[in-house]
């Protein structure tokens, strides 16, 4: 009979940077350029918290090490509330390793799949405000100028729900730039037939391989917020190519290449009557900011994602829809607990209605309000997906 032992097992410290070690915990998939990793973060006096660690997957070509070293020289530039920060770059045996900070949540991909099967549409107020915050996000990379105030001219190339991450506590925020374009000196070069970046989200500019600015990443995100309002792509299926793609190994085999062709070939010929088409569910007073943002020329779109922010935040204040923290957080509860159910076996409306409290009477005379108005619409019968 083995013997028990209450000695704990020895952590595989990653790597170590002065008096911190780096422990594994778990590996959270693979990503652009490498993979995740969770690392306890301990300091020589004890535990200082988790971190998430990105590092090439073997075997390891000298151009993904310096692809990574490329994302981490984008990433060192960025300072924002809704990025991801990146604290240090750093690695054993020449090999990169960044490390970033820890926020627990979920991503936008996720949330749109659990809204889907339990039938819980997430509100127009919630669309409005993550997307507002990506776009906050993207100006200041957009924007962003080197230490002679030369512009960087960076586009992150890969805007899509899998790279928006909602946390806990009901922050947004805009994930990996492992295919970000810039003009830092010494980049890899991304010239090429191959689109980087997500082929599904990629503005008809990018599929030409023209030259970009921060508009792609504008025409991206409409697509972002068109599925948040909608349950579809612009493009429909593109989401399904965009999942498939993103699950290693991906294999290049000729379904797939046929694929992509074919996408790409609709990216190329979207036009205005595409557009059309495919906003026809989207609210009406919503209609003119989403079918900006997806202009097929990107002189049809707003000048830039601060004005983009600036004009979702007003139409919130005009409708009288306040959202922040809180309202994300609130959401995110209540579709974790709808979805929940529905995966134990409970109908969407049977869900729904027992999560719902019996509101209190009101006196006959006492008018409704707006937002009484809006809420019943969002405890109405959910669209569908």
């Amino acid at each position: 009979m083995p013997s028990l032992s209450s000695e704990p097992a020895v952590p595989e410290v990653l790597l170590r940077s002065g008096p911190t070690s780096y422990e594994f915990v778990r590996t959270l998939g693979a990503a652009r350029n490498g993979e995740l990793v969770l690392a306890r973060r301990r300091y020589d006096e004890g535990f200082g918290g988790l971190s998430i660690i990105k590092r090439p997957l073997p075997p390891v070509s000298e151009e993904a090490r310096r692809r990574l070293v490329d994302e981490a020289r984008v990433s060192s530039q960025l300072h924002h509330p809704n990025l991801l920060t990146m604290l240090q770059l750093k690695g054993p045996d020449g090999m990169p390793h960044l490390i970033l900070e820890h926020v627990p949540g979920y991503r936008l991909d996720v949330l749109l799949e659990a809204s889907e099967h339990s039938r819980q549409p997430l509100s127009e107020g919630f669309a409005c405000h993550v997307v507002a915050e990506i776009a906050d996000a993207l100006h200041h990379a957009h924007t962003l100028v080197d230490e002679h105030g030369r512009d960087l001219g960076i586009v992150h190339r890969d805007v899509t729900p899998h790279n928006i991450l909602l946390g806990e506590h009901g922050e947004v925020k805009l994930l990996d730039f492992g295919a970000a374009w810039s003009r830092l000196a010494g980049r890899v070069s991304s010239e090429g037939p191959a689109v980087q970046g997500s082929l599904a989200y990629a503005a008809p500019e990018h599929v030409h391989h023209l030259s970009l600015d921060g508009r792609a990443d504008q025409f991206s995100l409409g697509i972002v917020l068109l599925q948040l309002l909608t349950g579809r792509h612009l493009f429909e299926g593109a989401e399904s190519f965009d999942a498939r793609q993103r699950q290693p190994p991906v294999a290049e085999d000729a379904v797939t290449r046929l694929c992509a062709h074919e996408l790409a070939e609709r990216i190329r010929n979207y036009t205005v009557t595409d557009l059309e088409a495919a906003t026809r569910a989207v609210p009406e007073a919503l209609r003119a900011i989403v079918h900006r943002m997806l202009s097929p020329e990107r002189t049809g779109r707003f000048p830039s994602c601060a004005s983009l922010s600036r004009a979702l935040r007003e139409y919130l204040r005009e409708t009288e829809q306040p959202f922040g923290r809180h309202e994300v957080l609130a959401e995110l509860v209540s579709l974790r607990y709808v979805a929940l159910r529905v995966a134990a076996g409970e109908t969407p409306d049977d869900a729904v209605n027992d999560r719902l409290l019996p509101e209190p009477p009101s006196p006959r005379s006492a008018p409704r309000s707006v937002a009484h108005h809006r809420a019943a619409r969002m405890r109405g019968t959910p669209r569908r997906r």
